[in-house]
């Protein structure tokens, strides 16, 4: 008597078991599980797209054959299309905003570069 209640439990345990699998890849497949908001996704994209540049720059400046080298310039032309593609929705979202920069901020900066161009 108790092994088959024992058994009963097993069997519902694993049927429960079995109904909360389905359940779950349900809301997998329905988008109800884990959300990524739109904000996340486009700052995951926008790294990734500035650690590629990254990347094709380090293999630029260790290319060893021009057309080779030109042509990770042309696919770095790309990316930064993209990356300013991915900073324009992000900016018209309201998800990454820019401060301007004052005409004395811009001469300041200006003046240090040009200091060290020289």
């Amino acid at each position: 008597m108790v092994q088959a209640g024992q058994q009963q439990n097993q069997q519902s345990n694993y049927q429960g078991s079995q109904q909360q699998q389905q359940s779950n890849q349900q809301q997998g497949l329905s988008g109800q599980g884990s959300q990524f908001a739109d904000r996340d996704i486009l700052q995951l994209v926008l790294n990734e797209s500035k650690h590629t540049a990254e990347s094709i720059n380090s293999y630029i400046l260790e290319a060893g054959d021009e057309q080779l080298r030109r042509d990770y310039m042309t696919v770095l032309g790309d990316v930064y299309s993209q990356q300013k593609q991915i900073f324009d929705v992000m900016q018209q979202k309201g998800y990454y905003n820019v401060e301007s920069a004052s005409a004395q901020q811009m001469a300041k900066a200006q003046s240090k570069f040009s200091g060290q161009m020289q």
